[in-house]
């Protein structure tokens, strides 16, 4: 159990009571401190609605209506009575008297015994009503950005009451804090204030009142610049959220020190400069989500099939529209009965949802769509289709014109794409389920995807769209390093398909993505040309936006990758992946608070994420975020395997950054220097750690030893995730001296930034005149290897 929740445990411990956490994940302990699971989520949700209700008392009938509105009122009755023998018989069982009832039921009414309980939500309801600032900004850090309830979703009228309960906690918080820091501020106490606004923000990064508070303790205390760069951070972010500046409160604080000269603020940054146009905008502020049509058929193994109609709707309006449009990832997510229209709008930022069925029997098919306006929750169009299996592509299309007539909008003429026999058709659908729904890096999707494509493009020749998943499966299977095939012929069927697709229709992005892929990883312009070419044909494509993203990070422009990461996560918002990338690229800007606080949601949100887990508590560990590593690191117990591995290095790596043992340090050198013996190169993340660790000499001496031919080799291997972006980072050590500019010329970079002018962030704050030092360096002509 995490913090929150031992704290809780205790308490029920020392007094005999049951502790339980409502924020973040359900967690219920017993009076002697263990957990106490319960089976049924709508078992633990019911105890949850009687915590917070008045006098922890609820009618049976408004029960049986808040989790079972759906049945008869005979079978709610039935479910409560269930629900309530299982809650229990849990009680009893972890109780310290297995007789002492506490629960108490009538005929009418549900209550929980008095002082039975102890509760995250009333301690913080307490703490922010009363006069304790110091337990109110503890219990609000450890709650952080994690939701009521978080892992009890569910539908009907106790989704609405979710809602409003949620809204209504952070309500009582905002109003809790604000009041608490008007009392320490008025005594001077600038400590409290830091705590309570730091607090704030961990909860909610955008509260203007809490950046106010901060600024005016930073500047009160002394600490102007950093008061400015709090501004400057706030003011990007507020921009790249919602598109607003701050408002007066904020710029108030920052005026607040009286008769001192204002510090030169730098301009608001675009986020991609001319030469690199910036992701494009919606058209108007028309969201559309598709959502996965429900399968009405008595064949359970037709989900495919519906998955697969719904998508290609999908596609067909985002490609002839230019509408956004939520990918797949994010917005299929949501089904049976999660499809509420309020859940699914706020999850999503959608204004519209496209809804429906699909009944199949033998041959015939029935497609009913709806299309819904978020606001109003009214249904804008809506229709039932009919026809054989054969007039699939039809009826999609149809469906796709007449969802784009509702909106008011025109779908661009398209290269027509034969149709598929039946069987063909579920092959083709069966392998971009796999592609969507996989990840190359870690499983083997794309190596199962090709076999069905490649008998797709068999059965169907001229069918584009086969075409480029089979370039993009092929690709992926060859820079995962698992694929069987020589590397030459492997990567002469990449091509052989990505120029098939494109000769079909030209615009096939994910074939420019396959060939991007192909490109040695030091051949950054023409990497850099492909991936536009993408992005010129499919501008809402979230993987395009994404594969950019990574390439700005590569070569450093860091501002640029957070502009197309935030593109890609506004269409994938549920996508674990992309609000990780997200979280990072705020690092990589300065913005170390917000990055953190992001990374910490994230793991609340995915707890079982390894990719999460391990960027949390790298970064806590390495940008001086202690108590944040101390209060995630635990988790690593919880996994097994190679991530029980990965998690474990990195653990060492974060020991040895905050140890004072320079044995521990030097340990952690003497292991990267043995890495570099047996392989003759080394990830610029490994020496740029040991510039956190306290080593620079050290860092300088690797990477100016490694061998870095092999980023110009065809066949080389795929830098990692974290090459070479984190070594141009504002952290760097390797950035202190112009000698790591050779470094960069020998991985291809100085020959990228002098030839493109697309310049990396570090240029502006070096401390020596970086584009002369690359100007120089490239001097001396093509890189080993180049």
């Amino acid at each position: 159990m995490d913090a929150v929740t031992t704290d809780l445990g205790r308490e029920a411990a020392t007094s005999a009571r049951f502790g339980v956490q409502l924020i973040g994940p359900f967690r219920l302990a017993g009076p002697d401190g263990s957990a106490c699971p319960i089976q049924g989520r709508r078992t633990r949700a019911l105890l949850a609605t009687l915590l917070l209700a008045p006098q922890q008392t609820m009618g049976r009938e408004r029960l049986a209506g808040l989790f079972w509105g759906d049945r008869s009122d005979a079978q709610a009755r039935a479910s409560l009575r269930q629900c309530l023998l299982e809650l229990r018989g849990v009680l009893a069982a972890s109780g310290t008297h297995p007789d002492e009832d506490h629960l108490l039921a009538t005929r009418e009414t549900v209550a929980l015994a008095q002082g039975a309980f102890v509760c995250d939500v009333l301690a913080l309801r307490t703490a922010l009503g009363g006069d304790d600032w110091e337990t109110a900004a503890s219990l609000v850090d450890a709650a952080g950005a994690a939701p009521l309830l978080q892992d009890l979703e569910f539908g009907g009228a106790y989704g609405e009451w979710l809602d409003i309960t949620r809204a209504e906690i952070d309500a009582r918080i905002a109003d809790g804090l604000a009041r608490h820091m008007a009392a320490r501020e008025s005594a001077g106490d600038w400590a409290a204030v830091k705590a309570l606004a730091t607090a704030w923000l961990r909860r909610d990064p955008l509260s203007e009142p809490g950046v106010a508070a901060l600024i005016r303790a930073e500047i009160a205390t002394g600490a102007r610049a950093a008061a400015h760069i709090r501004y400057q951070a706030f003011r990007d972010l507020l921009a790249a959220e919602i598109g607003v500046a701050p408002g007066p409160l904020v710029d108030a604080a920052l005026r607040s020190e009286a008769g001192a000269e204002p510090l030169v603020l730098a301009p608001a940054h675009q986020p991609v400069p001319a030469a690199a146009p910036a992701p494009p905008s919606t058209t108007g502020s028309l969201v559309l989500a598709v959502l996965a049509f429900d399968n009405l058929s008595s064949a359970a193994d037709l989900a495919d099939f519906c998955d697969g109609v719904s998508e290609e709707i999908q596609r067909t309006v985002a490609r002839g529209t230019g509408i956004a449009v939520v990918a797949r990832a994010s917005s299929f997510q949501f089904r049976g009965a999660d499809k509420a229209i309020a859940k699914v709008s706020a999850a999503l930022g959608a204004s519209h949802l496209l809804d429906g069925a699909v009944r199949r029997s033998g041959n015939r098919l029935r497609i009913t769509a709806e299309l819904v306006e978020c606001t109003s929750q009214r249904a804008v169009w809506s229709e039932r289709f009919d026809g054989d299996l054969e007039d699939v592509f039809a009826l999609q299309d149809s469906i796709a014109e007449q969802v784009a007539s509702a909106l008011q909008l025109t779908l661009l003429p398209r290269t027509p794409t034969p149709t598929l026999e039946p069987a063909t058709y579920e092959r083709f659908l069966r392998a971009r389920g796999l592609l969507a729904d996989g990840d190359a890096q870690f499983d083997n999707t794309a190596s199962d995807a090709v076999p069905l494509l490649e008998a797709v493009t068999r059965d169907a020749p001229d069918h584009a769209p086969a075409w480029e998943l089979l370039a993009l499966a092929r690709a992926l299977v060859l820079r995962s390093g698992r694929g069987v095939q020589p590397f030459a012929q492997a990567r002469g069927e990449v091509l052989s398909a990505a120029e098939t697709a494109l000769k079909i229709d030209p615009r096939r992005g994910g074939a420019y993505r396959a060939l991007a892929m192909l490109e040695p990883w030091g051949h950054h312009a023409a990497r850099e040309k492909l991936l536009r070419q993408a992005l010129d044909v499919t501008p809402r494509d979230p993987a395009a936006l994404t594969d950019m993203s990574q390439f700005c990070w590569g070569v450093g422009r860091f501002r640029d990758a957070l502009a197309y990461a935030e593109a890609a996560c506004e269409l994938n918002p549920l996508m674990p992946a992309a609000r990780l990338h997200v979280a990072q690229m705020r690092a990589y800007v300065g913005d170390y608070d917000t990055s953190i606080s992001m990374l910490e949601e994230l793991h609340l949100r995915w707890p079982q994420n390894a990719g999460i887990l391990m960027a949390l508590l790298n970064w806590a560990g390495s940008l001086g975020y202690p108590e944040v590593y101390y209060r995630n690191v635990g988790a690593i117990d919880g996994f097994s395997g190679w991530q029980a591995r990965d998690l474990a290095a990195v653990r060492a790596y974060v020991e040895a950054v905050l140890t004072r043992d320079m044995n521990v340090k030097q340990a952690r050198a003497a292991r990267y220097r043995s890495l570099l013996e047996s392989t003759g190169t080394i990830t610029l993340s490994l020496p740029t750690g040991l510039g956190f660790i306290g080593l620079p000499d050290e860092a300088f001496e690797l990477v100016e030893q490694a061998d870095y031919s092999h980023v110009f080799d065809p066949a080389g291997p795929t830098p990692s995730l974290f090459y070479p972006g984190v070594a141009l980072g504002p952290w760097s050590c390797l950035l202190s001296h112009p000698r790591f500019v050779r470094v960069c010329h020998r991985l291809g970079l100085c020959r990228y930034w002098q030839e493109t002018g697309q310049w990396p962030d570090c240029a502006a704050w070096v401390p020596f005149d970086f584009k002369s030092a690359v100007r120089r360096v490239a001097e001396l002509g093509p890189a080993p290897g180049e």
